[in-house]
């Protein structure tokens, strides 16, 4: 009876499983596994390696860069309220990216800077690791893992999936839920595993979750209608699904409203479209399509389709093409310029994974379909050049993916490294003031190539600027866009632009209520390198406060602090000579240290997985059991955090490890005694 409970059932029939030969043997043993992974790890980190002074690529990690540091240092209620200017710098309870963050901090003592670089490697390698471990689940033949996990890893690299963490770690959590969807018809160890992912998934991007569970229910709609409408068949088979899922939504919505760590958030937050015009975002969905070559991955994702609806009415019983095609709904979003709306249409290529899933699929099928052929000798050989093309479409993928995202570009990151010299100088400063609740306001100017984008300038400076804040004075950070002589005056800069002035407008506003908050003079600052247009630029040390002035003022430029100093001179008062927050290079012992901690944070998945999926290949647990610790860790981290409502520092992530780590061994203790020796499989079904 236990073992009906816990195990999983054969993946439905729609294919046969394939023959044994010794080339499958060798693609399915895990070394040959394990060489996917590498190759997929080489590929995103090799880059960091070699540059050990990089920050993450794109602009977005410096927003996940300081929630994680807020949360170590500060009560989590701080992530909630700082908002600013038109909810600007919010996330609600999007709050597992810093969750996962400050664990990478504390328990692997990874940098401050790097904890953001750990994620945007790790991210993409390990769910095109689910996506093939998923694949392999339903189809069995281990060549489909290889050609997943590589196809779908080089699509990763568009600008969808570049920089936007919370929507990568969601759509890491649900990969690992599609694992959970079929045997979670009657298994309950399943449907905990799919209901984990959701419910993380909830405290990550809930867009994309009530997405995905929409997907969810026009899975069960399709078996509906190919059953004839037999409802009870229906419910049977998808009722437990649909019902985890709805549980997940309403766990989601309850956390929110209730506002778990003391303060409570509207789901409007999850989500914030930059005021900019039809026209941008046309032009930026069309560059975004233009990424993805669709000339050389449009055949692919053919066959993906085409080879996974041969099955006829069959396909419908199969999970793999279910997921795959039904997933697909969310696109319909693109398309929304044609009903004349304005949003944010190319957002939808981010909310899933089934177009990326397909491409990957059909490269399989393509595959097969020319090996078959070339098997049949003579002329027939030239079919091996059809798996040429496929594997140059996989490379150029690659390729194109890494020059256009600049992944491998030292100076691509969200922090240039003048900002960086500049910031640190501020925040060695502060520490050394040691004025904590003391508001620093950054004053900031630009003129952009195109006026509307002045709110891309100021969302990234505010974010950007933060990294210049010593622990517990994150939420203390203001941001002025307009000049210096109008923020004395208490007045913002208008200049006759409805966005710029709009912002310079919410900006000082939140900035006095902030001011006011505090009961004390703010810290006025005056870096160069946020200043090098605008009304601002030409400013220089020796520069005397404008009138009106009331507060302290210090300028920053190259790594120096100064101070006005009257008749004698500017007086330079830090610098960032000894104030990095990221050696060059880590010490081999800090390296160990790193490992061991990493190591460490994978004992709860690698625990627990025993239980969830008592049957998952080494292949599959190369995936699972990464997204099962971060899920499990998260989760526990955002619970003893609502109940302590103190900084993640200390004891307390220590303390949610432990205790994540003993659920788990529970758990592994169920299993173990509820399932018959020899259950594990380690290798593929056919190896």
């Amino acid at each position: 009876m236990a073992t009906a409970t816990l195990s999983h059932p054969a993946p439905d029939p729609v294919q046969p499983r394939l023959p044994t030969s010794r080339l499958q043997r060798a693609l399915g043993h895990p070394l040959a596994y394990l060489g996917t992974a590498a190759i997929l790890l080489t590929l995103f980190g090799w880059t960091f390696f070699t540059n050990p002074q990089r920050v993450a690529p794109t602009k977005d990690p410096a927003y996940y860069t300081w929630r994680a540091e807020a949360l170590m240092t500060e009560k989590p209620s701080a992530l909630l309220t700082v908002t600013g200017p038109f909810s600007l710098f919010s996330g609600g309870y999007r709050v597992s990216s810093a969750v996962l963050g400050s664990y990478l901090r504390r328990i692997a003592a990874v940098s401050q800077l790097k904890q953001t670089v750990f994620l945007v490697v790790a991210l993409p390698v390990l769910i095109a690791l689910l996506l093939g471990g998923f694949a392999l689940q339903q189809r069995g033949d281990p060549l489909i893992f290889h050609v997943v996990a590589l196809g779908s890893a080089s699509l990763l690299l568009t600008p969808p999936f570049i920089g936007y963490l919370d929507n990568m770690l969601c759509l890491f959590f649900l990969a690992g839920a599609l694992w959970f969807i079929s045997p979670a018809r009657h298994s309950w160890p399943a449907r905990a595993g799919l209901g984990l992912f959701l419910i993380a998934s909830g405290f990550t991007h809930p867009t994309t979750l009530v997405i995905f569970c929409f997907a969810l229910a026009a899975m069960a709609v399709v078996r509906l209608i190919l059953s004839g409408f037999d409802l009870r068949r229906t419910l049977s088979t998808e009722g437990p699904v649909l019902a985890v899922a709805f549980a997940g939504l309403l766990i989601m919505y309850a956390s929110w409203k209730i506002g778990i760590w003391g303060r409570s958030a509207s789901l409007s937050e999850a989500a914030l479209a930059p005021p900019y015009g039809s026209g941008f975002f046309r032009a930026r969905l069309s560059q975004w399509v233009r990424t993805m070559h669709p000339l050389l991955n449009g055949p692919l994702f053919g066959f993906g389709v085409i080879g996974l609806l041969a099955a006829g009415r069959k396909a419908a019983d199969d999970i793999l093409a279910r997921v795959a095609i039904l997933w697909l709904i969310p696109l319909i979003g693109v398309f929304g310029f044609l009903a004349g709306f304005t949003y944010p249409y190319y957002r939808f290529f981010n909310t899933s994974l089934a177009w990326v899933l397909l491409i990957g699929l059909g490269a399989y099928f393509a595959i097969r379909l020319f090996a078959g052929f070339a098997r049949r000798g003579g002329v027939a050989r030239l079919a091996l050049l059809g798996v040429l093309a496929v594997a140059v479409i996989i490379g150029s993928n690659f390729h194109s993916g890494l020059g256009a995202s600049g992944w491998n570009d030292p100076a691509g990151g969200w922090m240039s490294s003048n900002e960086r010299q500049d910031l640190d100088a501020v925040r060695h400063y502060l520490s050394r003031l040691g004025q904590p609740g003391r508001p620093v306001v950054f004053v900031v100017d630009n003129k952009p190539p195109a006026p509307f984008e002045i709110y891309g300038f100021s969302k990234l400076t505010g974010n950007t600027t933060r990294y210049g804040l010593p622990p517990g004075q994150i939420d203390e950070g203001y941001l002025y866009l307009g000049s210096l002589a109008n923020f004395a005056q208490s007045r913002p800069t208008i200049i006759g632009d409805s966005t710029y002035d709009k912002l310079s407008r919410g900006f000082l506003a939140d900035t006095q209520r902030g001011i006011a908050a505090s009961g004390m003079q703010p810290l006025v600052v005056m870096d160069t390198a946020f200043n090098a247009s605008g009304a601002n630029s030409g400013w220089s040390a020796t520069d005397q406060p404008p009138p009106g002035m009331a507060t302290d003022l210090v300028t920053v430029d190259h790594g120096r602090v100064t101070r006005p100093g009257g008749q004698s001179g500017p007086a330079t008062v830090a610098s960032a000579a000894a104030a990095s927050s990221d050696p060059p290079r880590a010490p081999l012992w800090h390296v160990l240290v790193v490992a061991l901690g990493l190591l460490l944070l994978l004992v709860p998945g690698l625990l627990a997985v025993a239980w969830f999926a008592p049957d998952a290949s080494f292949a599959q647990r190369l995936g699972l059991v990464p997204a099962l610790s971060a899920a499990l860790l998260a989760l526990t981290g955002i619970v003893i955090l609502a109940i302590v409502r103190s900084p993640f520092s200390g004891v307390i992530p220590w303390l949610c490890l432990a205790v994540t780590t003993l659920l788990s061994a529970l758990l592994w203790a169920r299993s173990r005694s509820s399932l018959p020796r020899g259950r594990f499989t380690y290798g593929s079904s056919l190896s």
